[in-house]
């Protein structure tokens, strides 16, 4: 997949005002020492995402003192994540929420998150990119991209939602799926029968609301802060994909900042990232239980069958990040 050129800063209203106000900044050229820190995403108020924002937001506050502030901007209030990484990318924001497959469009070795069915199971995961290898990714991502991805806030497996119920492979076909705009996703959904629809987050609701599109796939919690069991009220565990979020920031903004505002920094994206991950495993069954609640029926399936029809994308995959894939295949 060819890679995106650099853009601009956005032209959007919400955005012009944010750019007015750091006018002075060029790429990678932020100020060294911000006093505002502003922090995006495009998931629900209610949401881990937004939550794991405002203890960020704390952390920061109480680590320098007052002197840094965290201005949160959620549920896509300034775009879909694709603007609001143009819009770090340009020195307008500080972050955005999101996972390393979004950053596909930047370098092919984000694809290494989108191949679906690679871990054996979350503890296999876990211990993938808790440890050298996990780094060794990040840093040739950053390489490749200019995003340094700060923390490991896991979210847990991706599974289907859908507005009618997929009992098997043969239940996906010709489904209109809403998947992100990562060629990873499109390409697995294809070869799984489906008929994938790149869309932002933001749109997923009304698509499914107005028959656009029958369905999405994320962790679990997404489905309940976003809503999107109302208007399908279907889940089958694929489990396809484990991943975490990161705080995606541009690395050359990082690293021109001053010693103590990267400590401080670091030092709340640690708490925030161990949070995270304990509070989303511990959630998970909460989830469920919600869900279970509001009427969502659950599925299981045969993950071999399903990991058999998309085994031609890892001999596709560029040639750095096969190897990836053999070294977690083995560890």
């Amino acid at each position: 997949m060819p890679r995106i050129s650099r853009r601009s800063l956005l032209s959007s209203v919400a955005l012009g005002a944010t750019a007015a106000a750091l006018s002075g900044c060029a790429r990678g050229t932020a100020n060294p020492s911000p006093s505002v820190l502003r922090l995006g995403h495009a998931y629900g108020v209610g949401s881990l995402q937004n939550r794991a924002s405002e203890l960020f937001a704390e952390e920061v506050s109480a680590r320098s003192n007052g002197e840094i502030t965290v201005e949160i901007f959620p549920s896509g209030q300034l775009g879909s994540w694709e603007d609001m990484q143009e819009s770090t990318e340009t020195g307008a924001m500080h972050f955005v929420i999101e996972s390393v497959g979004s950053l596909e469009r930047y370098t092919d070795l984000a694809a290494i998150e989108g191949l679906p069915f690679l871990y054996d199971d979350e503890e296999h995961f876990l211990s993938v990119w808790d440890g050298d290898q996990g780094a060794r990714m990040i840093q040739a991502i950053r390489e490749d991209s200019g995003f340094l991805l700060l923390g490991d806030m896991y979210r847990g497996p991706r599974v289907l939602n859908s507005v009618h119920a997929v009992e098997s492979l043969e239940d996906a076909a010709g489904l209109k799926l809403r998947v992100p705009t990562q060629q990873t996703y499109i390409d697995t959904w294809r070869m799984l029968g489906a008929a994938p629809t790149p869309l932002a987050l933001t749109e997923v609701f009304s698509g499914i609301e107005q028959g656009a599109i029958d369905g999405q796939e994320n962790p679990i919690d997404v489905v309940r802060f976003n809503s999107f069991f109302e208007v399908a009220p279907y889940v089958t565990n694929t489990n396809h994909i484990y991943g975490n979020f990161h705080l995606q920031t541009w690395g050359d903004t990082y690293d021109n900042w001053n010693d103590d505002t990267r400590a401080v920094v670091d030092e709340a994206v640690a708490e925030v990232s161990t949070w995270y991950r304990q509070t989303s495993i511990d959630e998970t069954a909460e989830n469920i239980k919600f869900l279970e609640g509001k009427g969502v029926e659950f599925f299981d399936i045969d993950a071999a069958g399903w990991r058999e029809e998309i085994l031609p994308l890892y001999d596709t995959a560029d040639p750095t990040v096969q190897g990836w894939v053999e070294e977690i295949q083995g560890s």
